[in-house]
């Protein structure tokens, strides 16, 4: 039978709503809620309710959970309705039964209960299809004080999870993009730039932070005075973008100490779809190599420049094609060309010593066909005869077609350097020298004192000081940073190791005396020479010699120290008849290095060494 709405006892039928219009016109009559006339009123209380609501809703009601809803749940509802008004609940909703019965069974136990998008495949348009909800189910109590059934507020958030499951996608997309991408890149947010995003390339430059929600000042504060807080605070304030180019920034990972770096970047606004700025997109790449090199080449330019100006070294132009040479006249005077030499390729040659003469052509001919760069060396000959030891750099270039074209380069006089290497070699040979007199230094401090000592316990005491004095002496040789020290603690640490107890063989005398170490380390070495000697050859190779060691500092308009080594009672010297590397060390370098005169006198009575030296 049909309502008759006229009947005030159906007031809860009222409404204008499509539903409410299906209560009114429907037989109730299969359904398990009976007529409406018979509803308690708590049933007439909610139905009520819910035709008076926009918001989606349904009561299920009675032992077999008869349903009722307004138009919002109509439309969840979809194809099901209007044939679902006053049915059984399983009824309508038999294909997420078992999804939703345990919720249903806790509120018809008086428990209540809520759920936020859950998600469930519903037959509402003759398919089955994917939908999420958010709804709460309440229990409904009747007159009596029981559970007469359930309510429930619902809406549907399909288009919400799945708009949000787009955007997390995009954003996984984006993260991806962000993490494979070779560049540095950052998203930040907000005025105060919170990051959002950086990729693996912008953490490995800045350190392994843990910045992803944090501002731009929080995250680099050694950012601070540097200029990219402003910088990012005027793109977002103009949204207009800033670009880079080797930009110089100064960055410190945890730990680490400060790096000075150069990057390329962009700092592009983010708008949103009413064109205001919400954020900047950061992307960039360390130029910090490329800007090197380029400054080490502006450098190096510089000062090829400087050396070509300062130490004038020669250049020359060679044009491949007719076999002419533009030289400077730095060249010219590095090979002695007259004024009619030096314009073809053969007046260089015609200098080149013999024995280089094929190296060099072979040289050049392997830049020829390669990699156009040439860095040799080699010896030349010039017009009065003497040798000259030449350096020359030079590249080359082709022309469009891959053909060499022109050869430009530098020449510079090596001869002192050569020089100086050879020199080298000869203090290898000092050095060899002064390891051999160590060894006949020991020998002889054995021999002298097992020669004056009666028992072995003595011997090997008076040995044990005697090297350990020698090792002291070579400490004052070997001290890099030593300061300067007192000559009597030079002269004394030098003959120690050849003096005995009870013996009165050596004698030194002296006024206080500060010496430098570029005096000090010399003469401590002379001193230590001389000893070796008089234990080889002088006054130390017998049981009778003495030395006598003296020295005093002449007043003046600069002090001069003169100090006299002088050797008696030992063998009759006798000139010898070469110079070894002992005396030439004395004579020779100890002079150089006091900038004074040394000299060493054989007469047959003992050696006699005298320096005069200016003191610093």
């Amino acid at each position: 039978m049909r309502v008759d709405v006229t009947k005030p006892e159906l007031y809860f039928l009222g409404g204008d709503g499509e539903a409410g219009a299906v209560m009114r016109s429907m037989d109730w009559s299969a359904s398990p809620l009976g007529r409406p006339q018979s509803w308690p009123q708590s049933l007439r209380t909610v139905v009520s309710l819910l035709l008076n609501s926009r918001f989606p809703m349904f009561v299920a009601w009675g032992p077999e959970l008869g349903f009722l809803y307004n138009d919002g749940y109509a439309e969840i509802l979809g194809a099901k309705h209007p044939a679902a008004m006053g049915g059984r609940f399983r009824d309508i909703w038999s294909e997420i039964w078992t999804d939703i019965e345990p919720l249903i069974g806790n509120a018809l136990a008086g428990e209540a209960s809520y759920r936020e998008d859950l998600p469930l495949v519903v037959r509402r348009r003759g398919f089955d299809e994917q939908a999420y909800f958010t709804f709460s189910y309440s229990p409904v109590h009747d007159e009596t004080g029981g559970l007469g059934g359930m309510f429930c507020a619902v809406t549907e958030t399909t288009r919400e999870v799945e708009a949000r499951a787009v955007l997390k996608a995009e954003k996984d997309r984006l993260q991806g993009f962000f993490r494979q991408a070779p560049g540095l890149m950052v998203m930040l947010s907000g005025p105060e730039h919170v990051f959002e995003l950086a990729n693996p390339s912008y953490l490995e430059v800045i350190g392994k932070r843990d910045l992803i929600g944090m501002t731009v000042r929080q995250a680099l504060p050694e950012l601070a005075g540097q200029g990219f807080f402003e910088i990012l605070d005027g793109v977002y304030a103009s949204g207009e973008p800033f670009v880079g180019r080797q930009m110089p920034i100064t960055l410190q990972r945890p730990g680490e100490p400060p790096r000075s770096l150069y990057f390329d970047f962009v700092y592009q606004p983010i708008t949103d779809n009413r064109g205001q700025v919400i954020g900047i997109f950061g992307e960039g790449h360390d130029v910090t190599d490329l800007k090197r090199a380029e400054i080490a080449l502006r450098h190096s330019e510089e000062r090829f420049s400087t050396a070509l100006t300062i130490a004038e070294l020669g250049t020359f132009d060679w044009n491949l094609r007719d076999d002419t040479v533009t030289a400077s006249e730095r060249t010219r005077e590095i090979f002695g060309f007259g004024e009619s030499e030096g314009g073809r390729a053969k007046d260089y040659f015609s200098r080149i010593v013999p024995d280089d003469v094929e190296r060099v052509r072979a040289e050049i001919e392997t830049t020829l066909r390669g990699p156009g760069r040439l860095d040799t060396q080699y010896r030349i000959r010039l017009p009065d005869g003497s040798i000259r030891h030449i350096a020359s750099l030079s590249q080359l270039y082709w022309d469009a077609q891959g053909q060499p074209e022109r050869e430009v380069g530098v020449f510079e006089d090596i001869t002192e350097q050569k020089q100086w290497e050879e020199h080298q070699i000869l203090l290898i040979n000092e050095l060899n020298h002064r390891v051999k007199n160590t060894l006949a230094t020991v020998q002889s401090i054995a021999s002298q004192t097992l020669r004056n000592t009666e028992t072995a316990a003595e011997a090997k005491s008076a040995i044990e000081s005697r090297l350990l004095a020698l090792s002291r002496t070579h400490d004052v040789l070997t001290r890099e940073n030593w300061e300067g020290a007192d000559l009597y603690e030079i002269v004394e640490q030098a003959v120690a190791p050849y003096s005995s107890p009870g013996e009165n063989r050596l004698h030194l005398s002296g006024p206080k005396v500060r010496l430098s170490p570029r005096m000090a380390l010399p003469l401590a070495m002379a001193l230590q020479e001389l000893a070796t000697n008089a234990v080889k050859y002088g006054a130390l190779s017998n049981a009778t010699g003495q030395i006598t060691i003296t020295w005093n500092v002449e007043p003046g308009e600069r002090s001069t120290l003169k100090l006299r080594w002088a050797e008696s009672g030992g063998p009759v010297v006798r000139i010898p008849t070469r110079r070894g590397f002992g005396s030439r060390l004395i004579e020779r370098s100890l002079a150089q290095d006091l900038g004074g005169q040394v000299h060493i006198n054989f007469a047959p009575t003992g050696v006699i060494c005298t320096v005069n030296a200016p003191l610093a």
